[in-house]
């Protein structure tokens, strides 16, 4: 298989225990990924995954350092981790970045689930040969690094999970109401992006009062080469599979008991309704963290605070090999 990088998207960092999953063989269920080059044709059978390699520009990475994977959120993208990767890998260290299934520059996939993202996780760590490397991931990309972690003890180095819990997690209605009125909008074509947006803005503002939340939604709003405005996130399997992904699988595996660093925000629902005993039972070892003054989006809130802490973390794991 040959893989190719997708071209780095900078754009400015921006902003969930009722359903039960087990592992099962991936090939019955799981669509197979390809890391290409978003102008390659896509096979039927496969789901195109879009990634980003830092530090950019040529510059060569540590190889004392762990590699670390980053993970974004639910209606996100890799580019809302640009300067978050950038920096992190300021040090040397490798950061990979990429777009979930469904999301950002990736394919569009009816399966969408934890064992599912955790499995494309998996391949592109094989892929891009990353020994043990350390996965960061937000929100849903948190959950993804959890599933991930817990299902693949030997090929990880650390775990480090940025504003969530291993349960269900607080504002799941207002998730519904959002894809459901993004699905609902109705897009301008005639007009151009600019004018697009602002349209749609219009018609979800009732339903999106908070506007930064409305503006990282927006984002997800493109033009295609032909000219056609549509949404680049798969609102149909964010709609179907609802149950599924705002949930946390439960998996037949031991805890996972290598380094774990959990990132919240102080204000954010997240961290004040999580679980601290089922977080400590499937992960022993975690370290808290809670930085002040923030909320769920945490690493674009506080970008310094959220660096210097994910940084000291790595660097301690580093020092032990």
């Amino acid at each position: 298989m040959k893989v190719t990088q997708a071209l780095t998207i900078i754009s400015k960092p921006q902003w969930l225990k009722s359903s039960v999953w087990k592992a099962v063989i991936r090939s019955n269920r799981c669509t197979m990924p390809r890391f290409i080059s978003s102008s390659e044709s896509i096979k039927s059978t496969d789901v195109e995954l879009s990634y980003s390699l830092y530090p950019t520009n040529g510059e060569s990475s540590d190889p004392k350092q762990a590699p670390l994977v980053f993970l974004h959120g639910l209606f996100g993208s890799k580019g809302n981790l640009h300067s978050v990767s950038k920096h992190i890998s300021s040090s040397g260290r490798k950061v990979v970045t990429f777009d979930a299934r469904n999301h950002g520059s990736s394919g569009h996939t009816d399966e969408f689930d934890f064992l599912c993202m955790a499995q494309d996780l998996r391949d592109l760590v094989n892929e891009l040969n990353l020994d043990k490397p350390s996965i960061l991931g937000h929100s849903l990309g948190g959950k993804t690094a959890m599933t991930y972690a817990l299902e693949n003890l030997d090929n990880i180095s650390s775990l480090i999970v940025a504003d969530v819990s291993p349960e269900n997690s607080p504002g799941l209605n207002q998730l519904d109401t959002y894809i459901k009125a993004m699905k609902n909008a109705s897009i301008p074509q005639n007009d151009g992006l600019v004018k697009a947006r602002r349209a749609v803005q219009i018609q979800l503002t009732s339903d999106v009062p908070d506007r930064s939340i409305l503006s990282f939604l927006l984002t997800n709003l493109i033009q295609l080469e032909d000219g056609t405005i549509k949404w680049r996130i798969n609102l149909d399997a964010l709609e179907n599979k609802f149950g599924v992904y705002t949930a946390f699988p439960l998996l037949d595996t031991v805890p996972f008991s290598k380094p774990t660093l959990f990132v919240f925000g102080e204000n954010s629902q997240h961290y004040k309704q999580a679980d601290k005993g089922l977080i400590k039972s499937l992960f022993p070892t975690a370290h808290i963290e809670v930085i002040p003054d923030a909320g769920h989006f945490v690493h674009a809130e506080k970008p310094v605070e959220f660096v210097n802490i994910v940084q000291e973390f790595l660097k301690s794991q580093d020092s032990r090999e």
